[in-house]
C-alpha cells in the first residue's frame, strides 16, 4: 500500500499543468511606522507563505488566481487578514496593532478541521511561536510544564513523559503523542518517547493538546488526551535558521556538580520554483543527565508493618508508620532508594529462618550491600540525543501537497517501568508519505526501531551473586553480627570483603557480561545466570485518511476517516513472549470515524454548534467497540460555553498483552493466557500482596487465601465516560478566561497489581519470604471516578506586559469490588465506596496507581517588548504533594510538594536576524523529584544564540 502511495504522488506530479505565477510585494510596520522584520505572511487555505525582511518588505509568488486573503501574523500584534486584488497586489500597505493577549488561534486537533480555540467544543491548549519565545523553559516540549493540568515526569534530560487527569506513568500509554500526524510511540514498549525522537526545536511550528477521552476521532490510544506537534512547512519558512545553546545543571551537588551542557540546531528550507520546497533538520544535545541520587531507605509495602494502624478497628491504615532508618550500619534492612541489588523485594535480602542459630537474627530479614545507579551505569550521567528530519513537498495543484519525510532521532536515557532501566544508544526512523489538500489527506508511514536496554536493578543483584552467592554473604554477616554488640555496619564490611567496587575491572567485567547478554540468555561461568538485557527492535506500518464532505453536502459540515495499522514485534523474548512455534508477535488494528456538525444562528451574535461524532476499532486480540462523542458550543458575542460528553476505551500495550519477566526473577507480566503460562501462573498460583499479608495477619484463612489466587479471565479493553464543560473568552482584548469541569468513569481499569508468587508452589514459602514478586497487568473489578476543574487567565496589564496564570485541581476516588462484584470492605468493616484513592485505608487493600498531585498552579509575569529589542519572563510553578504507587522496586509514598522558579530575558539583533536569550528553569536550584525514584531536578541555566531564516 506505501509502494501503491507513493506511485500516486509522483504520477500526479506530471499531470498537474503549470499556471501563470503573480509576485505579492507589500510591507508591514507598527504603528510607529516602523518596519516589521520576521512577520509571517501565509496565503489563506494553502501553506504558501513568506516572512518579512528587515525593512519590512516581503514578496510573495504565487500561481493563486485573485482575487485572494493572505493572513499577516506576528507575535505580540493582533493578526490581519487583507484581500488581494488586482489593483493592489504589487503595493500591499499593512500596520500592526500591538497586543498583549492573543485568542484568535486557529488549531485543528480538535475537530480534525481547521476552527477557533476559542469556538472548540472540547478543552485545547495551543503552544506556539509566541509561547516558545516568552518561555523559561529550554525547548518548546518542556514548555508544556505551564499547560493548565499537565505533569511532566522528568526520566532524563532529553526523556519527559506527559500525563493528565490522574493515572500518571512514567510511560504514559493512555495518551497519543502523534508529530506531523505520526505516533510517537515505541511500537513494542507502546509509550510515547517524546522528545527523544521528536522534532528538532527549530523546526517546531505548534504544539497542540487535548486534556480528556479523544478517540471519537483519534482512536483507543487517546484515553486521556492528545498532543499534536507541528513542524514548519519549507514553502513558508524559508532559509537557514540556527541555534547555539550552552547551558549548566546538577550545580550545588557537592562532589559531583556543576556539569555543562551544549545543543546545536541548524535548519535550512528553500522553496525552489513555484512548486518545489525541501528542508533539512539536525539537532545535537550532549551533557550531564540529572541524576537519580536519593539514598534515604525505601519507603514501601513491602517493608514490615508499612501502615501505621488503629488495633481498635480492625488494623485499618490511618497512614504509613513506616520510618525510614538511612544509616546502613545500623538498619538490617537499608534499602537505597537509587541504590540496587539492596532491594527487599527483588532479589537482594536474605530472611534467616526460625531456627538459626544466632537467635538475634532468627527471621530477621537482611539486605545486602547495593550499587548506586551512577556506579551502575559507569558514564559519570553522561547523555546525548541527535534528531533529524529531510522533507521534500511538492505543491500538485494551488491547494493539494504532497511531501516525504525521513524523521530520525537516536540518544540514550533512563526510563523507570517496574525496574529502572537503562537505554545506551536508542535509535529511532520514520518514513512518512502524504498528500493533503484543503479538504482531505492520505498519509501513510512507518515507525522502525532499535531499543536495546539493560535493567539497572537486576544487574545489581547479579554482580552482587556473581561474586559471592546471597545465602554464602548471608551466611558470613550471620557469623559476626551480634545484637548490640556489633552493628549491621560491621558485620555488612566483613560479608563484603572483597567485594567488587565500582570502577574496578572486575566489576567492570562482570557488569558488562551480565549488561551484554539478553535475558533470554544464560552468561557462561555463572551456574545458569541469565543475562539482563533486552531488546524491543518492534516496528509498525499505519495507513489513514479523511475527507471533509462539507461542501457537497452543504447542510452540515461532514468529515469521514479511516486508519489501518500493523505492528510487527520484535524483541526475542526478552521483553515479550514468543509463540509457541518461537514466531514474534504481530497486532493488527483499523478503525473508522465520522462527525457531523452544524453552527446555527439564533441572533446577530449567537451562535449554538452541536456536533456529534462516532468511531469504531478493532484489535483482533479483542471485540470491536464504538466510542461515539457529543457536543455543543454556544457563543453568545465574546462568550463561548461549550459541553461535551465523550466515551472511549484503549487497547492494552503490547508489553501489557505478552509480557513475561525473566526466569525466576520479579518484572512486569502481561494479561494475555499465554504470558499467564509463560510466567507458571497456571501451575504456581501467584496472589495479591494485601491478600498475603492478610493471610499472615490472620484475618484471612488459608483456603480463602486459594480462592483468591490470580486466575487469567478474559483480557479486555479499558474503557472511560467523560462529562466535560467548559468556558472561554476574551473580554476588551485584556482579559483571557478558559475554564473547565469534568468528571470521569473508569471501567475495566488495567493496572499492574503486586502480585506474590511463592517460589516453591507452597504457601509457606511467605513465611521466609521466598516468593517473586510480578506486577501482572489485568482488568480490576473497581469502579474509579475522577474529578476535576481548573482555570487559566490571561491579564494585559498595559504597555506590552501581561500576568497570567492557571490552576488545577483533580481527585480520584474508587468503588473496591472483588472478582464476584461484591464490594470490599476496609478493615473496619466498612464499604470501601468512592472514597479517595490516596487514603491509606483503600491503599491498604491494593495499589490503585491515580498518583496525580490534587492541586498544582502556575503564575507568570511576562512582557515581549520591555524595548525594541528586550523581553523577559519569569514564572513560578507550584504543585501539590501526591501520593505515588510505582513499580516492583520503587515503593509507596508521599512525594513532597515543590516550586519552582523559571526565568529568562531575551534581546533581538534585527540586523543579524538573531535573538539571544539567556534563561533558567528553577533558578533558585532547589532540587525536586517529580516521581518517586526519578532524578532529581535543580536549576539548569543556558544561554542561547538563534539566527532565524537568513539567507531567505
Amino acid at each position: 500500500m506505501k509502494k501503491l502511495l507513493l506511485l500516486v504522488i509522483f504520477l500526479l506530479f506530471g499531470l498537474i499543468g503549470v499556471r501563470a505565477q503573480t509576485n505579492i510585494e507589500g510591507r508591514v510596520t507598527d504603528e510607529n511606522d516602523q518596519p516589521l522584520a520576521g512577520v509571517t505572511i501565509i496565503i489563506r487555505g494553502t501553506n504558501t507563505g513568506t516572512v518579512t525582511q528587515p525593512d519590512g518588505h516581503f514578496r510573495l509568488p504565487t500561481t493563486e488566481s485573485l482575487p485572494l486573503t493572505i493572513s499577516i501574523s506576528f507575535i505580540g500584534y493582533r493578526r490581519q487578514d487583507v484581500t488581494v486584488r488586482g489593483n493592489n497586489f504589487r503595493s500591499i500597505s499593512v500596520t500592526l496593532t500591538e497586543e498583549a493577549i492573543t485568542a484568535d488561534e486557529v488549531i485543528v486537533s480538535a475537530s480534525r478541521v481547521p476552527e477557533d480555540i476559542r469556538k472548540a467544543s472540547v478543552t485545547v491548549e495551543k503552544l506556539g511561536a509566541r509561547q516558545f519565545q516568552q518561555s523559561p523553559a529550554a525547548s518548546p516540549f518542556d514548555a508544556l510544564q505551564n499547560v493548565k493540568g499537565v505533569d511532566l515526569l522528568t526520566q532524563s534530560l532529553t526523556f519527559k513523559s506527559v500525563n493528565l487527569r490522574g493515572f500518571g506513568a512514567n510511560n504514559n500509554n493512555r495518551f497519543l503523542q502523534l508529530t506531523d500526524g505520526m505516533d510517537n510511540r515505541s511500537p513494542g514498549l507502546g509509550f510515547g518517547f517524546g522528545n527523544v525522537a521528536g522534532i528538532s526545536d527549530l523546526d517546531v511550528e505548534s504544539i497542540e493538546l487535548i486534556p480528556g477521552a479523544s478517540s471519537a476521532l483519534y482512536g483507543p490510544d487517546a484515553l486521556q488526551g492528545l498532543m499534536l506537534t507541528s513542524s514548519k512547512n519549507p514553502f513558508t519558512y524559508q532559509g537557514l535558521s540556527a541555534q547555539v545553546k550552552v547551558g549548566v545543571n546538577n550545580v550545588g551537588k557537592s562532589g559531583f556538580g556543576p556539569k555543562g551542557y551544549g545543543d546545536f540546531a541548524i535548519r535550512y528550507a528553500q522553496q525552489l520554483g513555484t512548486r518545489f520546497a525541501f528542508k533539512v533538520n539536525f539537532q545535537r544535545l550532549s551533557g550531564t543527565d540529572f541524576i537519580a541520587d536519593d539514598y534515604s531507605d525505601r519507603s514501601t509495602r513491602a517493608r514490615e508493618n508499612f501502615f501505621a494502624t488503629d488495633a481498635t478497628r480492625g488494623n485499618i491504615a490511618t497512614g504509613i508508620g513506616f520510618v525510614p532508618n538511612n544509616d546502613s550500619n545500623t538498619n538490617l534492612q537499608y534499602d537505597g532508594v537509587n541504590v540496587y541489588g539492596d532491594d527487599i523485594n527483588a532479589g537482594g535480602a536474605y530472611t534467616f529462618p526460625a531456627n538459626y542459630g544466632n537467635s538475634s537474627l532468627q527471621n530477621k530479614l537482611v539486605t545486602r550491600t547495593g550499587y548506586t545507579e551512577l556506579a551502575l551505569l559507569g558514564n559519570n550521567g553522561k547523555v546525548f540525543n541527535n534528531r533529524a528530519n529531510v522533507s521534500l513537498h511538492y505543491k500538485l495543484s494551488s491547494t493539494i501537497e504532497a511531501s516525504l519525510g525521513w524523521y530520525y532521532g537516536n540518544g540514550n536515557f533512563i526510563r523507570t517501568a517496574g525496574f529502572r532501566e537503562y537505554f545506551p544508544d536508542y535509535q529511532r526512523h520514520q518514513f512518512k508519505a502524504e498528500i493533503r489538500g484543503e479538504n482531505f489527506f492520505l498519509r501513510a508511514y512507518t515507525t522502525q526501531q532499535r531499543a536495546e536496554g539493560w535493567n539497572i536493578g537486576q544487574t545489581a543483584v547479579a554482580i552482587n551473586n556473581a561474586w559471592k552467592p546471597l545465602t554464602q554473604w548471608a551466611t558470613e554477616f550471620g557469623q559476626v553480627y551480634v545484637e548490640n554488640k556489633v552493628s549491621a555496619g560491621l558485620a555488612r564490611n566483613e560479608a563484603d570483603r572483597g567485594r567488587y567496587l565500582p570502577g574496578s575491572t572486575s566489576f567492570n567485567l562482570v557488569r558488562d557480561l551480565f549488561a551484554n547478554a539478553f535475558n533470554t540468555d544464560t552468561v557462561p561461568g555463572y551456574k545458569g545466570a541469565k543475562g539482563t538485557r533486552f531488546r524491543d527492535n518492534s516496528a509498525l506500518w499505519h495507513y489513514e485518511g479523511m475527507y471533509n464532505f462539507t461542501n457537497l453536502v452543504e447542510v452540515a459540515e461532514v468529515i469521514a476517516g479511516g486508519s489501518i495499522r500493523h505492528y510487527a514485534l520484535n524483541t526475542g523474548g526478552t521483553a515479550i513472549t514468543l509463540k509457541a512455534d518461537g514466531s514474534e508477535y504481530t497486532i493488527n488494528e483499523y478503525g473508522a470515524y465520522l462527525q457531523v456538525a452544524k453552527e446555527v444562528k439564533l441572533g446577530s451574535s449567537l451562535t449554538i454548534k452541536p456536533t456529534v461524532a462516532i468511531r469504531y476499532d478493532k484489535n483482533q486480540y479483542f471485540s470491536g467497540g464504538f466510542t461515539p462523542r457529543a457536543s455543543a458550543v454556544i457563543s453568545a458575542g465574546v462568550h463561548n460555553f461549550r459541553a461535551s460528553w465523550q466515551s472511549a476505551f484503549r487497547n492494552p500495550s503490547p508489553g501489557q498483552l505478552f509480557s513475561v519477566p525473566a526466569a525466576g526473577k520479579g518484572g512486569e507480566v502481561g494479561g494475555a493466557r499465554l504470558a499467564a503460562e509463560s510466567a507458571g501462573l497456571f501451575s504456581n498460583p501467584a496472589y495479591l500482596d494485601s491478600d498475603v499479608k492478610d493471610f499472615a495477619a490472620g484475618r484471612i484463612t488459608e483456603a480463602q487465601l486459594r480462592s483468591r489466587a490470580y486466575n487469567p479471565a478474559n483480557f479486555t479493553t479499558e474503557k472511560i465516560k467523560t462529562w466535560e464543560v467548559g468556558y472561554k473568552t476574551l473580554i476588551q482584548n485584556k482579559l483571557y478566561i478558559d475554564a473547565f469541569y469534568f468528571y470521569s468513569k473508569y471501567t475495566d481499569f488495567i493496572a499492574a497489581q503486586s502480585f506474590y508468587q511463592p517460589t516453591n508452589g507452597q504457601i509457606a514459602d511467605f513465611a521466609t519470604n521466598a516468593y517473586r514478586t510480578l506486577q501482572i497487568n489485568f482488568n480490576n473489578f473497581n469502579e474509579i471516578f475522577v474529578t476535576g476543574s481548573g482555570f487559566g487567565l490571561e491579564y494585559g496589564l498595559g504597555r506590552g506586559f501581561t500576568l497570567s496564570g492557571n490552576y488545577t485541581y483533580q481527585v480520584g476516588t474508587v468503588t473496591l469490588r472483588d472478582a464476584q462484584g461484591n464490594i470490599i470492605k476496609d478493615n473496619a468493616g466498612l464499604d470501601i465506596v468512592k472514597r479517595k484513592m490516596s487514603n491509606p485505608e483503600v491503599s491498604q487493600k491494593g495499589r490503585n496507581f491515580f498518583i496525580s498531585p490534587e492541586n498544582r498552579y502556575n503564575l507568570s509575569l511576562n512582557n515581549a517588548r520591555l524595548t525594541d529589542r528586550i523581553g523577559a519572563t519569569i514564572t513560578y510553578r507550584w504543585t501539590d504533594r501526591m501520593w505515588v504507587e510505582q513499580g516492583t522496586t520503587a515503593g509507596d509514598v508521599w512525594l513532597p510538594s515543590w516550586s519552582s522558579v523559571d526565568a529568562q530575558v531575551s534581546y533581538k539583533v534585527p540586523d543579524y536576524k538573531s535573538t539571544v536569550k539567556l534563561g533558567g528553569t528553577n533558578v533558585l536550584n532547589k532540587y525536586y523529584a517529580q516521581g518517586y525514584g526519578l532524578a532529581r531536578i535543580g536549576g539548569l541555566y543556558y544561554v542561547s544564540v538563534t539566527f532565524d531564516e537568513l539567507f531567505r
